[in-house]
Protein backbone atom coordinates (compact mmCIF):
# COMPACT_ATOMS: atom_id res chain seq x y z
CA UNK A 1 0.00 0.00 0.00
CA UNK A 2 2.87 2.36 0.77
CA UNK A 3 4.50 1.71 -2.60
CA UNK A 4 1.15 2.05 -4.38
CA UNK A 5 0.67 5.52 -2.90
CA UNK A 6 4.01 6.64 -4.32
CA UNK A 7 3.36 5.87 -8.00
CA UNK A 8 0.98 7.31 -10.57
CA UNK A 9 -2.16 5.44 -11.61
CA UNK A 10 -0.64 4.16 -14.87
CA UNK A 11 2.30 2.51 -13.09
CA UNK A 12 -0.01 1.00 -10.50
CA UNK A 13 -1.30 -1.56 -12.99
CA UNK A 14 1.83 -1.82 -15.16
CA UNK A 15 4.49 -4.51 -15.03
CA UNK A 16 7.24 -2.00 -14.15
CA UNK A 17 5.62 -1.16 -10.82
CA UNK A 18 8.90 -0.37 -9.03
CA UNK A 19 10.28 1.90 -11.78
CA UNK A 20 11.26 5.23 -10.19
CA UNK A 21 10.27 7.20 -13.30
CA UNK A 22 6.64 6.85 -12.17
CA UNK A 23 7.29 8.28 -8.68
CA UNK A 24 4.36 10.58 -7.88
CA UNK A 25 4.08 10.59 -4.10
CA UNK A 26 3.92 14.37 -3.71
CA UNK A 27 1.41 14.73 -6.55
CA UNK A 28 -0.75 12.04 -4.95
CA UNK A 29 -0.58 13.75 -1.54
CA UNK A 30 -1.48 17.09 -3.14
CA UNK A 31 -4.46 15.52 -4.89
CA UNK A 32 -5.61 13.91 -1.65
CA UNK A 33 -5.40 17.15 0.31
CA UNK A 34 -7.12 19.21 -2.41
CA UNK A 35 -10.00 16.80 -2.98
CA UNK A 36 -13.40 18.06 -1.78
CA UNK A 37 -11.91 21.35 -0.54
CA UNK A 38 -9.58 19.67 1.92
CA UNK A 39 -12.12 17.31 3.46
CA UNK A 40 -9.38 14.79 4.27
CA UNK A 41 -7.62 17.23 6.61
CA UNK A 42 -10.92 18.00 8.33
CA UNK A 43 -11.63 14.28 8.74
CA UNK A 44 -8.16 13.61 10.06
CA UNK A 45 -8.39 16.57 12.45
CA UNK A 46 -11.77 15.38 13.75
CA UNK A 47 -10.35 11.89 14.28
CA UNK A 48 -7.40 13.30 16.22
CA UNK A 49 -9.66 15.55 18.30
CA UNK A 50 -12.07 12.73 19.18
CA UNK A 51 -9.29 10.24 19.89
CA UNK A 52 -7.07 12.53 21.99
CA UNK A 53 -9.94 14.31 23.77
CA UNK A 54 -11.83 11.09 24.45
CA UNK A 55 -8.68 9.34 25.62
CA UNK A 56 -7.77 12.22 27.96
CA UNK A 57 -11.18 12.47 29.59
CA UNK A 58 -11.73 8.70 29.59
CA UNK A 59 -8.33 8.08 31.19
CA UNK A 60 -9.09 10.69 33.86
CA UNK A 61 -12.46 9.07 34.65
CA UNK A 62 -10.90 5.59 34.75
CA UNK A 63 -8.05 6.81 36.95
CA UNK A 64 -10.44 8.50 39.37
CA UNK A 65 -12.65 5.40 39.53
CA UNK A 66 -9.67 3.11 40.14
CA UNK A 67 -8.42 5.46 42.85
CA UNK A 68 -11.83 5.42 44.54
CA UNK A 69 -11.97 1.62 44.42
CA UNK A 70 -8.56 1.43 46.05
CA UNK A 71 -8.71 4.17 48.69
CA UNK A 72 -12.34 4.30 49.84
CA UNK A 73 -14.71 1.87 51.53
CA UNK A 74 -18.36 1.92 50.49
CA UNK A 75 -21.30 -0.46 50.38
CA UNK A 76 -21.22 -2.81 47.40
CA UNK A 77 -17.61 -2.04 46.53
CA UNK A 78 -16.63 -5.67 45.88
CA UNK A 79 -19.75 -6.44 43.84
CA UNK A 80 -19.39 -3.29 41.74
CA UNK A 81 -15.72 -3.99 41.06
CA UNK A 82 -16.59 -7.59 40.13
CA UNK A 83 -19.15 -6.21 37.67
CA UNK A 84 -16.48 -3.97 36.18
CA UNK A 85 -14.12 -6.94 35.82
CA UNK A 86 -16.87 -8.96 34.15
CA UNK A 87 -17.47 -6.12 31.69
CA UNK A 88 -13.81 -6.34 30.62
CA UNK A 89 -14.70 -9.67 28.99
CA UNK A 90 -17.37 -8.15 26.72
CA UNK A 91 -15.85 -7.13 23.36
CA UNK A 92 -16.66 -3.64 22.11
CA UNK A 93 -17.92 -4.97 18.77
CA UNK A 94 -20.73 -6.82 20.57
CA UNK A 95 -21.93 -3.49 21.95
CA UNK A 96 -21.74 -1.56 18.66
CA UNK A 97 -25.33 -2.15 17.52
CA UNK A 98 -26.99 -1.70 20.96
CA UNK A 99 -25.03 1.52 21.51
CA UNK A 100 -26.08 2.83 18.11
CA UNK A 101 -29.72 2.03 18.81
CA UNK A 102 -29.48 3.73 22.21
CA UNK A 103 -27.81 6.80 20.70
CA UNK A 104 -30.49 6.90 18.01
CA UNK A 105 -33.29 6.71 20.60
CA UNK A 106 -31.68 9.54 22.58
CA UNK A 107 -31.27 11.68 19.45
CA UNK A 108 -27.49 11.53 19.66
CA UNK A 109 -26.84 9.60 16.43
CA UNK A 110 -24.48 11.40 14.04
CA UNK A 111 -23.26 13.79 16.73
CA UNK A 112 -19.97 14.24 18.55
CA UNK A 113 -21.55 12.81 21.70
CA UNK A 114 -22.32 9.48 20.06
CA UNK A 115 -18.59 9.08 19.49
CA UNK A 116 -17.34 10.41 22.84
CA UNK A 117 -19.79 9.04 25.43
CA UNK A 118 -19.14 5.31 24.80
CA UNK A 119 -15.37 5.73 25.26
CA UNK A 120 -15.51 7.68 28.51
CA UNK A 121 -15.67 4.55 30.64
CA UNK A 122 -13.07 1.84 30.20
CA UNK A 123 -13.36 -1.08 32.64
CA UNK A 124 -9.81 -2.25 31.96
CA UNK A 125 -8.60 1.29 32.70
CA UNK A 126 -10.43 1.22 36.05
CA UNK A 127 -8.76 -2.08 36.93
CA UNK A 128 -5.36 -0.79 35.86
CA UNK A 129 -5.81 2.46 37.81
CA UNK A 130 -6.76 0.52 40.92
CA UNK A 131 -3.57 -1.53 40.64
CA UNK A 132 -1.44 1.58 40.09
CA UNK A 133 -3.13 3.34 43.01
CA UNK A 134 -2.52 0.37 45.32
CA UNK A 135 1.14 0.24 44.28
CA UNK A 136 2.10 3.92 44.09
CA UNK A 137 -0.13 5.88 46.48
CA UNK A 138 0.56 5.08 50.15
CA UNK A 139 -2.28 5.78 52.55
CA UNK A 140 0.13 7.69 54.80
CA UNK A 141 0.72 10.33 52.12
CA UNK A 142 -3.02 10.85 51.68
CA UNK A 143 -3.44 11.07 55.45
CA UNK A 144 -0.73 13.74 55.55
CA UNK A 145 -2.59 15.70 52.86
CA UNK A 146 -5.81 15.47 54.88
CA UNK A 147 -4.01 16.63 58.04
CA UNK A 148 -2.72 19.61 56.06
CA UNK A 149 -6.31 20.54 55.25
CA UNK A 150 -6.81 19.06 51.78
CA UNK A 151 -10.24 17.65 50.99
CA UNK A 152 -10.64 14.39 49.04
CA UNK A 153 -10.82 16.05 45.63
CA UNK A 154 -7.74 18.14 46.35
CA UNK A 155 -5.93 15.05 47.68
CA UNK A 156 -6.72 13.19 44.46
CA UNK A 157 -5.59 15.92 42.07
CA UNK A 158 -2.63 17.24 44.08
CA UNK A 159 -1.27 14.00 45.50
CA UNK A 160 -2.89 10.86 44.11
CA UNK A 161 -2.99 11.76 40.42
CA UNK A 162 0.60 12.96 40.47
CA UNK A 163 1.77 9.72 42.04
CA UNK A 164 -0.11 7.54 39.57
CA UNK A 165 0.75 9.68 36.54
CA UNK A 166 2.54 6.73 34.86
CA UNK A 167 -0.70 4.78 35.22
CA UNK A 168 -2.69 7.67 33.76
CA UNK A 169 -0.37 7.81 30.76
CA UNK A 170 -0.65 4.05 30.29
CA UNK A 171 -4.44 4.19 30.43
CA UNK A 172 -4.42 7.20 28.08
CA UNK A 173 -2.37 5.28 25.51
CA UNK A 174 -4.63 2.23 25.76
CA UNK A 175 -7.68 4.49 25.37
CA UNK A 176 -6.14 6.38 22.45
CA UNK A 177 -5.39 3.15 20.60
CA UNK A 178 -8.85 1.72 21.29
CA UNK A 179 -10.65 4.89 20.21
CA UNK A 180 -8.58 5.21 17.05
CA UNK A 181 -9.26 1.56 16.20
CA UNK A 182 -13.00 2.10 16.76
CA UNK A 183 -13.02 4.26 13.64
CA UNK A 184 -12.42 1.06 11.64
CA UNK A 185 -15.62 -0.63 12.90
Amino acid sequence: MLVASAVDSEALFASDFFDLSHFALFDNIGTLLAQDDGAYLRWYGNSLLYAVGGAGVGALISTAAGYVFDKFEFTGKRALFALILISVMVPATVLALPMYLLASDLGLANTVWSVLIPVLFNPFGVYLARMFSASYVPDEVLEAARVDGANELRSFFSVGLRMIAPGYVTIFLFQLTAIWNNFFL
